[in-house]
């Protein structure tokens, strides 16, 4: 169960290349609502999101790997807007987020929020199908 949350930005100015580091979950939480800025419904979204992430309770993406680590997704919300998916890797007890986006179909997702420049994650639309 991971402890503490590392999010990277990787292709949002004017964050590029950040690494907001060793975040609990309330901070997480604030850090990641200023990103969606305090959407009503998507922060509710984003909470229950983080609960997963900070439970262990994330699901497998299946082949997608990031900079070839296996990865994961927390889902909260409906389809259509205001979902949240949060994808990351654990490492040593730490979440490792580098993508934010929303439920768009049944396995497919769209990275709205943020996501990495190159890899499995740099499209703005991918398919754990």
């Amino acid at each position: 169960m991971p402890e503490r949350m590392r999010i990277y930005l990787k292709n949002e100015s004017p964050y590029n290349g950040r690494i907001v580091q060793d975040l609990n979950r309330e901070r997480a939480g604030r850090y990641l609502g200023n990103l969606l800025r305090w959407q009503g419904t998507r922060i509710t979204n984003l909470s229950q999101a983080l609960n997963q992430v900070f439970a262990g309770d994330g699901k497998s993406c299946g082949k997608l790997v990031f900079e070839g680590r296996p990865t994961l997704h927390a889902s909260a919300g409906r389809r259509g807007g205001t979902s949240v998916t949060l994808f990351y890797y654990v490492e040593n007890e730490v979440a490792n987020l580098f993508a934010m986006g929303q439920h768009s179909g049944p396995a497919t997702y769209e990275l709205s929020d943020f996501r990495p420049d190159t890899g499995n994650f740099a499209s703005n639309r991918i398919s754990l199908g």
